[in-house]
């Protein structure tokens, strides 16, 4: 079973460690960002994603990104622990034995992977809708769409905090950037978009007669779309 631990404390990083070195039957992988996190969950098929202060971290603990894995949440206060997103199997007061801790979580079953939909499927989407490639706002709309997918309730998640700031972080620019740079992307594929196309995707709810939507909307919008062919198995 192949763990990944979100911490930024090192004798927390050193205690669990140390416990799967005993149990001896958990591949375990510490990291200590949280876009880097993020990412590695997208890319690589971990099974478990332990995430220690999980109060201080909103899109773990309210939307749990809904890749191959699932979730084990730790908390200082056991009283934020409350109701867990479905994709979160545990959660622990950080005061319970890491070795206890691992022990169940080496006791669940492994989940059967879900279907993917690539980097190329969403790139063609955005494409097929006008969005010139050449854009600095084509890749962040391609990852914040990456983000969308692996997400259980994407309209709960907060667009400033949640994928402007995750994308800054991990592209190393300022949120706004991030911001301006979807909006002139959107704008310009309104523009050269097919109204066929547009409404082929969005329906009618938008068109190329109307302005373009909002950043939030154009990606909640195009992610459902997504998530409604691949779950038809059209991809």
């Amino acid at each position: 079973m192949r763990v990944l631990m979100l911490t930024t404390d090192p004798e927390t990083a050193r205690a669990y460690l140390d416990a799967a070195q005993t149990l001896n039957r958990l591949r375990f992988c510490i990291i200590d960002g949280e876009a880097k996190a993020l990412e590695l969950v997208f890319r690589d098929p971990f099974d478990i994603v332990i995430v220690d202060e999980a109060e201080k971290r909103r899109i773990w603990r309210r939307n749990a990104p809904n890749c191959n894995g699932r979730f084990v949440l730790l908390f200082r206060d056991p009283l934020c622990i409350g109701v867990l997103p479905e994709s979160v199997v545990y959660g622990f007061a950080r005061s319970h034995e890491p070795i206890e801790v691992l022990r169940r979580i080496d006791a669940l079953p492994k989940v059967q992977p879900i279907r993917r939909c690539t980097e190329a499927q969403i790139s063609a989407q955005l494409q097929r809708i006008g969005v010139p490639v050449s854009m600095k706002g084509f890749l962040l709309l391609k990852e914040a769409i990456r983000l969308l997918l692996r997400i259980d309730r994407p309209t709960q998640v907060r667009m400033l905090e949640d994928v402007y700031g995750m994308l800054a972080e991990s592209m190393q620019m300022n949120a706004s950037i991030v911001e301006h740079a979807m909006r002139h992307a959107i704008e310009a594929s309104w523009l050269r978009a097919d109204v066929n196309d547009l409404e082929a995707v969005f329906g009618y709810t938008v068109s190329a007669d109307r302005a373009a939507p909002s950043n939030a909307g154009f990606l909640f919008l195009l992610t459902d779309r997504i998530k409604t062919e691949y779950g038809r198995g059209t991809g």
